[in-house]
């Protein structure tokens, strides 16, 4: 799981509105929201078109370039259901009753992982995405021949216990059958010496895997 850096909103129509909000929000409202779309590419842009927790792809890239925007929200039309797969997911659902636009609450998730996996349990911020203190080679570690990301065993055993209560409740085990694949494609490159291609997914357990690669045929 990348570390996510939401600083911009490229929907500005939906940051004044959220703005002038106060305290207490709307009633959400999900896609029903006239600026859900906003938020949705918006939170796709910052996340480069990844699932904010399995770092699965859910959409073309083409759709989150700044030319899809005007000055005030974006302009691409999005009618066809299948251009993006996902929700948009609350990281603590507890906030959602009476903050449920909060931009720095809200990622956009594979549909699985929201609805059947991370649900409406709670949450502890050792592994929010965009958190300053967030780091995936501080608090994870990935092995690539179990295909599993664990806690970093340099961590102290609250840290441990926090850590992986979070990769279960974030999914970031979740479908695993499509990182196996891309990992595995990517290892047999590095294998056979061939150039080796930026993934567009998967991208913290393939630098992770490259590492520990690179370590194994040193020592060998």
């Amino acid at each position: 799981m990348r570390k996510i850096d939401k600083s911009q909103i490229l929907s500005k129509n939906y940051e004044e509105w959220l703005n002038n909000l106060g305290e207490e929000h709307p009633k959400y409202n999900s896609s029903n929201n006239k600026y859900y779309n906003d938020i949705k590419m918006s939170l796709l842009y910052c996340q480069k078109g990844l699932c904010a927790y399995s770092e699965e792809l859910l959409c073309d890239l083409e759709l989150i370039k700044k030319e899809n925007w005007n000055e005030e929200k974006y302009i691409t039309n999005l009618k066809k259901q299948d251009l993006v797969n996902g929700d948009l997911e609350h990281f603590d659902e507890s906030l959602k009753d009476k903050q449920a636009w909060l931009w720095n609450n809200l990622f956009f998730a594979q549909g699985d992982i929201n609805r059947k996996v991370k649900c409406s349990k709670a949450v502890q911020l050792i592994l929010k995405p965009d958190s300053k203190e967030y780091d995936p080679y501080k608090y994870l570690e990935f092995d690539y021949k179990k295909n599993i990301f664990s806690a970093n065993k340099n961590l102290t055993d609250n840290e441990k216990d926090d850590v992986e209560c979070m990769i279960s409740t974030l999914g970031l085990n979740r479908n695993g059958f499509k990182r196996r694949r891309e990992i595995h494609r990517l290892i047999k490159s590095f294998e056979f010496e061939l150039e080796l291609e930026e993934p567009i997914e998967y991208i913290t357990s393939w630098k992770m895997t490259l590492k520990q690669l690179k370590e194994e045929k040193t020592n060998a």
